[in-house]
């Protein structure tokens, strides 16, 4: 489990909210489809447009992950495969 210090949260005024998806796909698998499906009418319509901060051909995945590593990441990292 993650631990994030209080004093961190509080100097910085953010707020932090956490839910575990799993969970639905025992009790009420359901509702997770019906999210991931409104989920997916959004981007589709263009509701809802993820930021991409870079994309990379799949030739430079190494690459893509070190910009995660080093914390360069502003955004989604898009690895493409053609």
């Amino acid at each position: 489990m993650p631990q994030l210090p209080a004093n961190l949260l509080l100097v910085k005024n953010l707020s932090v909210m956490g839910l575990y998806w799993g969970g639905y796909l025992t009790f009420a698998p359901q509702v997770l489809t019906a999210s991931l499906q409104q989920l997916a009418s959004w981007i589709a319509a263009g509701d809802l447009v993820p930021h991409i901060g870079a994309t990379f051909p799949l030739a430079d995945a190494a690459a893509a992950l070190a910009c995660l590593k080093d914390r360069r990441a502003t955004g989604k990292i898009v690895v493409t495969m053609g």
